[in-house]
């Protein structure tokens, strides 16, 4: 499995945890119905730098994670962000896929930028996390 399946990491991570399940409706990747009910999660991989490395070992793709929390309200965006900062951020993890025995290895994990804003009617958070996975 390569770095372009980061998605399926995050999305593992995110839907595991407990406090976001609790306060988020649904998670989406890259794109939310039209009519998802709030407060909910997008996220999408934005962005992909292919890190060579000399000599021995094979270096790390950095994969830039952009995740969105939507909400109603503002503070309820803010906790929502919060937590998703709290089950991302200096992590390290592992995505399996049993079915066809491959997996993906993610070195780490850490928030690199926030920034919010207000779209489709809804107070938004968006955190950039940056993915070092090793390259296969």
């Amino acid at each position: 499995m390569t770095s372009l399946s980061v998605g399926l990491l995050v999305y593992s991570l995110l839907s595991s945890d407990t406090a976001i399940a609790a306060k988020a409706t649904r998670i989406y990747p890259v794109v939310a119905e039209q009519d998802a009910k709030l407060p909910y999660i997008c996220y999408r991989r934005a962005d992909f730098d292919r890190n060579y490395a000399k000599g021995p070992g094979q270096g790390a793709d950095a994969v830039s994670v952009e995740i969105l929390c939507y909400a109603s309200n503002y503070k309820e965006s803010i906790e929502l962000a919060e937590l998703v900062r709290g089950c991302l951020d200096h992590m390290q993890a592992t995505y399996t896929d049993s079915e066809n025995n491959r997996s993906l290895v993610a070195r780490s994990i850490d928030i690199v930028g926030a920034e919010e804003g207000w779209a489709d009617d809804a107070y938004a958070q968006s955190l950039v996390f940056t993915v070092r996975v090793n390259n296969v």
